[in-house]
């Protein structure tokens, strides 16, 4: 079951993302879902430590190297 979740994007990754949604015939969000998705299944990690010059974290995305999975994605679900 699908859950609702809210981002606040800055306005130029916003547009990017857009862009790239209408490329496919796709909703920013069904993107967004399918980008994030692919992260977790492809066991793409999120490594957090200090940031001595802060204050805040620093926060290193690992984003997998070899993701080959096509997701189909029906008509019905494109928006």
């Amino acid at each position: 079951m699908a859950e609702e979740v809210t981002l606040q994007l800055p306005a130029n990754v916003k547009e990017k993302l857009s862009g790239m949604a209408a490329q496919g015939g796709l909703s920013l969000g069904k993107l967004v879902s399918v980008l994030l998705e692919g992260f977790v299944e492809g066991d793409g990690k999120v490594y957090t430590g200090t940031w001595p010059e802060g204050p805040g974290i620093r926060l290193l995305p690992d984003w997998p190297r070899f993701s080959s999975k096509v997701f189909q994605i029906p008509d019905k679900e494109r928006k």
